[in-house]
């Protein structure tokens, strides 16, 4: 079976950010996030720094083009899969507010300016086809696309209570899932970040492909 262009092009891209991915977490994250100083400079910080992963998660969800790797690293890695999916979680709804309120009140126009115009093309996609059902599978599966689902709903006519105890529930579900799964790994060991990241990654992807399959059928009835 031969392979489109495009097919080829996606392949190559995924292919190239997850090598470089590698080599930075391999060269740089793991050795600092690992590393005594770095967890004691973590412990000193006490309380804010919860503070700085909420905040630091919650701006990466507000403005795109801001990886969010980092935020989930080291919340898990110096706090635990405990508290730190906690922290992501609080972090998320933060986030979900923030977003929905910029769409609604600010339109199309901002969103654009904050996600860029390859990332408005996700969004888009979302606008297009609205419901509480959606907005339900889609923030149960579309971990790895969150932001976008959040612009999306506050372009679309839910309403904002609705949308808000969605998310509530469906993120909570999503994060409880995830620490059950993930209770038993040493996140302070470079085997346990890379499978950490690995299934972030992975997943993120497949359940990314099967929410844009699902949209395109809805579209399509």
């Amino acid at each position: 079976m031969k392979l489109s262009k495009k097919t080829t092009l996606q392949i190559f891209k995924i292919t190239s950010v997850v090598i470089l991915l590698y080599i930075l977490l391999k060269i740089i994250l793991i050795p600092l996030i690992t590393s005594p100083q770095f967890i004691d400079f973590t412990a000193n910080l006490g309380f804010f720094g919860y503070f700085i992963v909420i905040g630091y998660t919650a701006l990466s969800h507000v403005f795109a083009p801001l990886a969010g790797t980092p935020g989930v690293l080291l919340g898990t890695t110096v706090y635990g899969i405990k508290k730190g999916m906690f922290l992501l979680y609080i972090a998320s709804l933060i986030s979900a507010v923030i977003n929905f309120w910029i769409s609604r009140r600010f339109g199309r126009k901002l969103v654009l300016k904050l996600v860029g115009e390859k990332a408005m093309k996700e969004v888009d996609k979302f606008t297009s086809v609205e419901g509480k059902r959606v907005l339900l599978i889609s923030r149960l599966f579309g971990f790895s696309i969150f932001e976008f689902i959040s612009y999306a709903a506050g372009l679309t006519n839910i309403s904002f209570k609705n949308y808000f105890i969605i998310t509530v529930i469906a993120n909570a579900f999503t994060n409880i899932a995830v620490f059950l799964l993930f209770r038993n790994v040493d996140f302070h060991s470079e085997a346990g970040i890379m499978i950490w990241i690995g299934s972030i990654i992975g997943t993120g992807i497949i359940f990314g492909l099967f929410i844009k399959s699902y949209l395109i059928r809805k579209k399509d009835l």
